[in-house]
């Protein structure tokens, strides 16, 4: 059975309202959400098409970690590992970094497909650390 999943296209922070037209647990199609007070039934290309990569079988979707034997390592193997172990790595790594070198050693940089709400609460978070280094993908 298909069922539609109304959200938010993810391709620019403009916010199109896009349908999703899901079937056995996979996206199988996509269109403008009619009447919508963005994009009122319209989609650019990327929006109407670019969806096809989130059934790849290439695309990562748990968090991992390069190690060798059992601790990071940067030239081990990527292994698997739970998402409070990725959390825990990230934040230890972004604290000894600001403790050694300050705030402004570290950056964000963001992504255009993001929505404008959830690149608010990006450079939100890194300027809550004390770093204006913040940038994204659009302007390139």
């Amino acid at each position: 059975m298909q069922s539609v999943v109304k959200t938010t296209c993810p391709y620019c922070g403009t916010g199109c309202g896009i349908d999703l037209y899901v079937q056995d647990g996979r996206i199988v199609d996509a269109k403008p959400t009619l009447h919508h007070h963005v994009n009122d039934g319209e989609l650019c290309l990327k929006g109407m098409f670019g969806w096809e990569f989130v059934n790849s079988k290439k695309r990562i979707t748990k968090p991992m970690i390069r190690k060798k034997d059992g601790v990071y390592d940067k030239n081990g193997t990527l292994v698997e590992v739970s998402f409070d172990e990725a959390y825990d790595f990230v934040a230890n790594k972004f604290k000894d970094i600001v403790q050694k070198h300050g705030s402004n050693a570290i950056m964000g940089f963001s992504s255009a497909r993001s929505n404008n709400e959830d690149n608010y609460t990006f450079q939100k978070f890194f300027r809550a650390l004390g770093s204006n280094n913040v940038d994204h993908c659009a302007r390139l």
